[in-house]
């Protein structure tokens, strides 16, 4: 019995000496929107496998949409996306969506409002430092253009389309708000 409990302790230790002890995962906080204005903050972070990235939606109407290097401002299929998150101005604890990291891969994303991916509103986990960077993604999502609409898809935006948008969002911000001539950016 004796000689089973010595064994069984100097295998742990070895163990541990060998292998490490296990890693606790992180959680990587990024605020969305907010007093920054259109940007994820920080808008790019490094982690490991198993950590976690927690986005604090902030004031304005924002998602954590999943896209991919090439295709900077629209929905990867089978991507994750929070949806619309409405925060209002005075609102001191906003929603939070959260992903967790499976493997090295980079991971790219944008905010899905009309007009924010392609005025930069993007964000990267783990971009790599050549080839496809952040840097790059950033310029080729602003190179994007600024009336692309997504909706399962992808469509021009007609100027009748950007006009309900605009009555839409200023209906939307009037119930968040309580005021009713509140005009958005």
């Amino acid at each position: 019995m004796l000689f089973t409990t010595i064994l069984t302790a100097s295998l742990a230790i070895l163990s541990s000496a060998v292998f490490g002890e296990a890693r606790k995962s992180k959680t990587h906080d990024v605020i969305v929107g907010g007093a920054a204005g259109l940007v994820y903050t920080p808008n790019q972070v490094h982690a490991q496998v198993g950590d976690h990235v927690k986005f604090h939606f902030q004031f304005k109407n924002h998602t954590v949409t999943q896209s991919s290097f090439d295709y900077p401002c629209e929905p990867l299929k089978g991507g994750f996306d929070s949806g619309f998150m409405p925060v209002g101005m005075d609102d001191k604890n906003g929603p939070t969506f959260t992903i967790e990291v499976k493997n090295e891969d980079p991971i790219w994303v944008h905010c899905e409002q009309v007009g924010h991916c392609p005025s930069g509103m993007v964000f990267a986990v783990n971009a790599p430092k050549k080839g496809n960077t952040f840097k790059k993604f950033l310029k080729m999502a602003k190179a994007s253009g600024s009336n692309e609409y997504h909706d399962g898809g992808s469509y021009k935006r007609s100027e009748d389309d950007a006009e309900e948008d605009v009555e839409e969002k200023r209906s939307l911000l009037s119930r968040i708000t309580g005021k009713r001539d509140v005009v958005e950016a």
